[in-house]
């Protein structure tokens, strides 16, 4: 483990706004330029405004309420698309559309995104108007077959679009080069409510509301949490907005019900959820009926159920599909982790067996990377066109990889996309050993330096904020998150005491020479992180929390990495 400290910033600009020196440094290193990026107010949101063709968009969804026409919405399978689908359909129906559904894609059948025919089966049934969120900016030949039986399409995403838009009535997207909205870091379920306000106004400005209630969207804010968090987009000062005005409605019990029972499957308090939780316990469960191969999915269907009883079924049918995708992942992950040995002397990884889920490859590609600390592909299926699914290290991009391949090699990727961290791609199974070399070669040419195993600390705890007091400090001034990082510690202590906590977490009492006194708890510890005695001197990672577990608030410090010194 090598630390890195953050260096010392300049932060007199928020002299007068943050008296602590600790805590003002930590927000000018994440670059806090002013009170107002401080205030996360929902009433301090971007304007839509500026979002280009919104104007259009809300028009023809305004159109679509007022002629009683059936409006779908197209959503994906990831936490971002089901949030999303969730949000439209709600929304829609709260401003009395009374002929709304949607389309949710199999991972195993429908693929990703809008495809020509869901859009000639939805015409089938009456569709007048398609609204996609978190996809449709790539879906030109989907456009097309729209345009060509008359059903009406308005595109809404936050993908990076390709050099020609499709044809749709509108597409709105924060990522368009015309585009001139501050933030380019919305969901996609972010960007739809961004439009559903737009179609408020609008609706509003044709006195649509005279004789119906008008819907408050605010209300749908635990939903815009969800998929924000879910899609670990950069946490800029709007989207922390956007979370904290959604995750406020969590903690008080005004969440969805399909939210408010995923919080009680996983046995925890609504007050006591934070991003930490989503990320980790509530996200993965949504995702895992996407992963696994299903006739249908509980997700969507908890997302927009009101009866609590049919939730509660939902939400043991989730945690069923999260078990066994578990089981899915432990197999192929020991069989990965055989395969791997033979490449571990590689810049780069290349695996692939016919029978693992395409669901579960991200996850074993991002296991075997932090085992090896090299970029990792895995690839799945038995036909002519396998597909596979990249994770990177800190460095090393994905993207520029799988581009240079493409530009080198023309043909040898059938389809491919994606970010520096994570990516996708698809070939020919005949090509794989070709495809593992330059894999290899083009990782070693793109490496920059970096190292995988440097953590990025804020440095040394002094004594005196190691307190709830503080925790209180840091938690008011987030969420934190990607973008945003949550502010994490270091130091040297020597173990006071250890107990391990059902045979999973490791609680220490830590002290150091300086005269700090932590108690602290490393959950789900390694077995070499159990093996750790009483007078062991070690290195420690930690950030400070707040456990709400019992009646009083208690510091809670939680170790993110330990090891001897």
């Amino acid at each position: 483990m090598k630390i890195v400290r953050r260096s010392h910033v300049p932060d007199e600009h928020l002299a007068l706004t943050v008296s602590d020196p600790l805590l003002r440094q930590l927000l000018a290193r994440r670059g806090v330029n002013n009170a107002d990026d401080l205030n996360c107010e929902i009433g301090r949101m971007l304007h839509y405004r500026d979002l280009k063709d919104i104007d259009r968009a809300a028009s023809v969804l305004a159109d679509a309420l007022q002629n009683d026409e059936h409006i779908m919405i197209a959503g994906d399978y990831d936490v971002d698309g089901l949030t999303g689908t969730a949000l439209g359909v709600r929304c829609l129906k709260a401003m009395g559309a009374d002929m709304v559904d949607y389309y949710v894609p199999s991972r195993y059948e429908g693929g990703y995104g809008l495809t020509s025919e869901v859009v000639e089966a939805a015409a089938a049934r009456g569709v007048a108007l398609i609204v996609t969120v978190d996809n449709g900016i790539s879906c030109d030949e989907a456009a097309q077959t729209a345009r060509s039986l008359g059903v009406k399409l308005v595109i809404t995403d936050h993908h990076e679009p390709l050099t020609k838009l499709p044809d749709a009535l509108a597409v709105v997207d924060p990522k368009r080069c015309d585009d001139t909205f501050a933030s380019k870091n919305l969901c996609g379920a972010g960007v739809l409510f961004y439009v559903l306000i737009a179609l408020r106004a609008e609706l509003r400005s044709r006195g649509y509301f005279s004789d119906r209630p008008e819907p408050v969207l605010s209300e749908y804010l635990d939903l815009v949490a969800f998929g924000t968090i879910g899609d670990v987009v950069p946490l800029d000062v709007n989207n922390r907005r956007l979370v904290r005005a959604g995750m406020r409605r969590i903690n008080r019990g005004l969440g969805h019900m399909g939210i408010r029972t995923l919080i009680e499957n996983c046995r925890l308090k609504e007050r006591e959820v934070r991003v930490q939780n989503i990320s980790f316990e509530l996200c993965p469960r949504l995702n895992a009926a996407g992963r696994i191969k299903l006739t249908d999915n509980p997700a969507i269907k908890l997302l927009l159920c009101d009866d609590h009883q049919e939730a509660c079924e939902l939400a043991v049918q989730l945690d069923m599909c999260n078990r066994r995708r578990g089981d899915f992942e432990r197999v192929a992950l020991a069989q990965a982790q055989d395969d791997a040995k033979a490449q571990e002397n590689s810049a780069a990884i290349t695996l692939y067996r016919p029978q693992w889920l395409s669901g579960i490859a991200g996850l074993i590609a991002g296991r075997i990377k932090e085992q090896y600390h090299v970029p990792c592909i895995v690839f799945t299926g038995n036909e002519d066109v396998i597909q596979g699914s990249a994770r990177s290290v800190k460095g090393i991009s994905l993207a520029k990889i799988l581009n240079r391949i493409n530009e080198e090699h023309p043909g040898m990727l059938r389809r491919f996309g994606g970010h520096a961290m994570a990516a996708g791609a698809a070939l020919d199974k005949s090509r794989l050993d070709e495809f593992t070399e330059l894999f290899d070669k083009a990782a070693t040419a793109t490496a920059e330096n970096g190292c995988d195993d440097e953590i990025i600390t804020d440095g040394e705890l002094p004594p005196d904020h190691a307190s709830i007091t503080f925790a209180r400090d840091l938690e008011e001034h987030g969420p934190w998150g990607n973008g945003f990082p949550e502010p994490w510690f270091d130091g040297e202590f020597t173990i006071g005491s250890v107990n391990i906590l059902g045979n999973r977490h490791l609680r220490l009492g830590l002290y150091a020479d300086s005269g700090l006194r932590l108690n602290a708890i490393r959950f789900r510890a390694s077995p070499n992180e159990k093996a750790l005695t009483e007078g062991v001197k070690v290195k420690v990672v930690y950030a400070l929390g707040i456990d709400r577990y019992y009646s009083d608030e208690r510091l809670e410090v939680r170790i993110e990495s330990i090891e001897p010194v």
